[in-house]
């Protein structure tokens, strides 16, 4: 199995026919080995062996075996796996068998029916048997004894199938329908469209696009090619390749106005790949571990009548690596992948070709794709490269491929620069980048190169228009040209030795290249150099003409656009004034005696050059200099002479603007009030042009208050302007004012409809960030409307406040009712008022109430005396007083009471409320009153009052103070008690 598993050579039937009837079968010698190392021969019965328990000697010397019997073969002894179907079932075979071993079991050949669906098998029965241990001459332990017969069977199409589905070694890219077809892109011949129309038919660029278009069509753009490498993909286990997507990549590229000829190419390309498969396939039997159950007894020996010399139902060869010398299987591999590479990363498009150079690659004319330099309309990856070159990549030199592309590619001279070395062993170049160019700049450029390198090639231009009185051999019209070398194939290039041909067509009114072809041998360019030039390369329209310099002196100048050349007494001049002003701006070329030169000039009409001020940095600190930055703009901008005049003052001096137009220029001292015109003078070519800059000094302003919110009763407050004497103004409603020289904001000049609105401020008309507001100094009174005094056993005095003035809602109160500096807000209701209730007020406690009144930060204060508090005197009549008889009136003993409001405490705001557990004793056993009272801190909510316990609830974290008073009911005689309690924050 070191050298592989399966025929090695002969065992090939042959059918001998009598009479029309099948009368022999005919198998030569030959040697296989199955995969569980069996090697199969045919052999006759020889010698038999003289010793016990060896086997009888075979003969294998032999040319061939006869067969002439057959009879059904079962099984159901050995139970070979590949021949069964099931537990109790197996496939069709016959056993065949040469006249000396044929017994009456068997039947001649000749009734063996269906010879068509018959094929051939060769098997090695293996059977084993037991042996006593014991014979008449010794009793030793002889082992089991292996029978082994060498059978020649046969199956139909269907029991082979069956055998396969168990063979993992069989199934082979080359018994696939049609593998082996080579597949060629049609040649695409040119000369038919002479042949088919006539000479003097007008052809277009299109008409060849269409004939590439339908040979792709022809062939499914290589649809079959995708199909056969994918079937092969799939039986040797690697990636198949998307087909649908290189079709769009296709179509796009043929979408283009040029370029049609690259989808043809690619094709190709394709199908040359495909052709370097086929040719490894038959080399490609290679097995590293052959699979141990795919043919353990068996080989198959093919079908018995075929025409095919690859029959899928006969074994070949594998060999093992080690004799596989040639790497064929890994090379099919890589070509698999290069194939699959080459269709993902074909690109073109008409934006490609603009940005392409012309190049000249050396390549291979004959070889194999892989030893050709690789084409430009790749996208060159690592991958594609590795795929390139089989040898190159084993070699690890894969970036020594040759190519259009060189940006991956070593950076060794000879590979980045090929035509600087050795190349003869090149027969052909790869010019690529011409395409879409114009044909002077193509020519030239192919030219240039083929002249510099020595290149062996001639060059011709041939036009799709007919060309009339043509001086110019190395040009011809298309027509002409095709029917003269009928022989016109393109390449993508040209061998060494032969003519690369550009088609050009007029697109736009420009010559562009559209196809290009090459023929193996020179013909018909002149070798006669020709040189024009101008005295410049741009020219004004409106200058005077200038003289040409020709070589040959007689040479004819004829510019591309038809104009502007004019020969004034055997002197060719040029002359702007003779160009349509379409044409101004663009490039215009000549040719000498109809050959491309590489003079050329632009004719640009009067300047429409811009000047503007694009940035001023002004001075800052103590600085004195202020710098202006200007923008040239314009086509051709650079191609003038800017003199320039900053102080109009008749004083010019030159600056150049950078490359992108810019002009720097500093003043010092500038005085703000005399800034003076910039005048510039444009010159060049003849052309003249003047702009004056004015007003350009446009220095930023700043202006800023004290403040951004005022009330509307202070005072003026006064700006901070920059520049100074700027004009300031206020966007709306005025209160703007100068006082002693300078600007100062007057609240109290605002209307107060504008009050709260936000006033802006411009300085010399331009917008500042500076803003203000006014709000409304409120201005009302404040006054007691009524005082309800506490009657009976209450001790609370409710005293009602008005607010009169307008407006008053909008403001916010605070008020200090007990004279303690301690504020409370309480606005007033719809109807103006506010409601206080004091506690245990009398004439020796009345407060004075401060009122605070607030907009913002805008506040009116009011203080409320205490001679509003007048409650009424109380009347008292004596009906009679009956003193004790010998008693004082006098004599009476009140109870002693005493109060008892607690210990200080504090709460957390959080619990929302708290008590204050009072109590009261008295001598006399008296009738105890409680009353509860704040004293100190904000409004709250008093319950329980009159009970010895008092609940305090709607809290706000602050300082308390509370008063127990307790008083006995009989005597009126009390006692007060007082308790500090705070309420802080959570």
């Amino acid at each position: 199995m070191l050298q592989g598993v399966g025929i090695l050579c002969g065992l090939k039937p042959k059918l001998n026919y009598v009479n029309n009837k099948l009368n022999k079968i005919q198998l030569s010698q030959g040697v296989a080995l199955t995969t569980d190392g069996d090697l199969l021969t045919l052999n006759n019965a020889g010698e038999i062996s003289k010793e016990l328990y060896v086997s009888d000697l075979k003969k294998i010397k032999l040319e061939h075996k006869e067969y002439t019997h057959f009879k059904v073969y079962d099984n159901f002894k050995i139970r070979y796996p590949a021949f069964n179907t099931g537990a109790t079932s197996q496939i069709e075979l016959w056993e065949l068998a040469t006249t000396e071993e044929a017994n009456l079991d068997f039947q001649p050949i000749d009734s063996l029916s269906n010879l068509e669906d018959k094929y051939l098998l060769l098997y090695l029965e293996s059977d084993e048997k037991e042996i006593k241990p014991c014979r008449g001459v010794d009793c030793d332990n002889h082992g089991i004894l292996q029978i082994r017969n060498l059978k020649v069977l046969v199956t139909t199409a269907a029991g082979i199938n069956h055998i396969l589905e168990s063979d993992q070694i069989q199934p082979h890219p080359l018994f696939i329908d049609g593998i082996m077809g080579a597949a060629s892109q049609e040649r695409v011949i040119v000369e038919r469209l002479i042949l088919e129309n006539k000479v003097e038919t007008q052809f277009f660029s299109s008409d060849l696009k269409e004939m590439y278009l339908a040979a792709l069509e022809k062939n499914g753009y290589g649809d079959i090619v995708f199909k056969k490498i994918n079937e092969i993909a799939k039986l040797i286990g690697v990636p198949t390749v998307d087909y649908q997507n290189f079709k769009n990549s296709i179509e796009e590229c043929l979408s283009q106005k040029t370029g049609f000829q690259y989808a043809y190419d690619v094709v190709k390309d394709l199908m040359g790949t495909y052709s370097e498969i086929i040719k490894l396939l038959p080399k490609a039997f290679t097995k590293c571990l052959p699979d141990l159950v795919s043919f353990p007894k068996h080989v198959m020996l093919g079908k018995l009548i075929s025409d095919k010399q690859l029959d899928f139902s006969r074994h070949q060869f594998y060999n093992s690596p080690v004799l596989d010398d040639e790497k064929a299987t890994q090379r099919v591999k890589v070509l698999i992948d290069r194939f699959k590479q080459q269709a993902q990363n074909f690109r073109y498009s008409d934006s490609f070709e603009n940005e392409a150079q012309v190049r000249i690659t050396p390549s291979q004319k004959l070889n194999p794709l892989s030893n050709k330099a690789v084409p430009f309309y790749y996208q060159i990856t690592d991958e594609f490269l590795k795929a390139w070159n089989f040898d190159k990549t084993s070699n690890r030199s894969f970036r020594e491929n040759l190519g259009y592309d060189v940006g991956l590619l070593s950076s060794d001279m000879h590979i980045q620069n090929p035509l600087d070395f050795n190349i003869d062993k090149n027969s052909f170049y790869n010019i690529e980048g011409h395409q879409r160019m114009l044909y002077q700049e193509a020519f030239e450029q192919i030219k240039q190169i083929r002249d510099k390198q020595q290149l062996g090639f001639d060059i011709m231009a041939l036009s799709l228009k007919e060309l009339v009185n043509n001086k110019d051999l190395s040009k011809a019209y298309f027509n002409e040209y095709l029917e003269k070398n009928p022989g016109l194939e393109h390449k993508r290039g040209v061998e060494r030795g032969g003519t690369f041909l550009m088609v050009y067509e007029t697109i736009e009114g420009e010559s562009i290249v559209v196809a290009d072809f090459s023929i193996p041998y020179t013909c018909c360019t002149p070798k006669t150099d020709v040189k024009l030039s101008l005295p410049n390369t741009v020219i004004c329209a409106e200058a005077g003409r200038i003289p040409f310099t020709v070589i040959p002196v007689n040479g004819e100048v004829i510019a591309n656009v038809g104009a502007g050349v004019e020969l004034d007494g055997g002197q060719y001049f040029f002359n702007p004034k003779l160009v349509d002003p379409s044409l101004h701006g663009q490039e215009i070329t000549f040719t000498v005696n109809g050959k491309p030169t590489n003079c050329s000039i632009k004719v640009i009409a009067q300047p429409e050059i811009k000047v503007v001020v694009d940035h001023i940095f002004y001075p800052e600190g103590g600085a004195i200099g202020t710098t202006i930055n200007m923008v040239v703009s314009g086509e051709n901008f650079k191609d003038y002479t800017y003199s320039w005049d900053f102080w109009d003052n008749g004083s010019f001096i030159t600056l150049k603007p950078d490359a992108k137009g810019n002009v720097d220029y500093t003043y010092y001292n500038l005085v703000p009030t005399r800034i003076p015109t910039i005048k510039v003078k444009i010159s060049g070519s003849g052309c003249t042009q003047d702009i004056a800059i004015r007003d350009w000094f446009d220095a930023p302003v700043q202006l800023s208050l004290p403040t951004d919110v005022i009330c509307s009763k202070s005072p003026s407050i006064p700006f901070t302007v920059s520049p100074i004497g700027g004009v300031v103004e206020a966007s709306i409603g005025g209160g703007v004012e100068i006082n002693d020289g300078r600007y100062v904001f007057n609240p109290q000049l605002v209307d107060a409809s504008l009050h709260g609105q936000v006033i802006k401020f411009t300085v010399n008309g331009q917008s500042t960030s500076c803003s203000i507001t006014v709000i409304t100094q409120p201005a009302v009174t404040v006054k007691v409307t009524s005082a309800d005094y506490p009657s009976g056993s209450s001790n609370q005095t409710v005293v009602k406040f008005e607010i009169l003035g307008n407006p008053f809602k909008d403001y916010t109160y605070s008020w200090d009712f007990l004279g303690n500096n301690h504020w409370e807000i309480r606005n007033p209701d719809d109807k103006r008022n506010v409601t206080y209730t004091y506690y245990d007020l009398n004439r020796e406690n009345v407060p004075t109430i401060k009122v605070k009144i607030s907009n913002g930060d805008c506040v009116q204060e009011i203080s409320i005396n205490n001679n509003w508090y007048d409650p009424p005197k109380p009347t008292v009549v004596i009906e009679s007083i009956e003193f004790p008889v010998g008693g004082n009136c006098c004599n009476t003993v009140l109870p002693t009471i005493t109060a008892d409001a607690g210990r200080a405490q504090s709460f957390a705001l959080s619990a929302g409320e708290f008590g204050l557990k009072g109590s009261g004793s008295g001598t006399g056993n008296p009738t105890l009153l409680y009353f509860w009272s704040k004293l100190v801190g904000p409004d709250v909510i008093l319950e329980k009052a009159n009970e010895a316990t008092l609940i305090v609830k709607d809290l706000i974290a602050d300082k308390y103070k509370f008063q127990l008073l307790v008083k006995d009911a009989n005597s009126d005689a009390f006692d007060i008690s007082l308790v500090e309690v705070t309420v802080t924050p959570d």
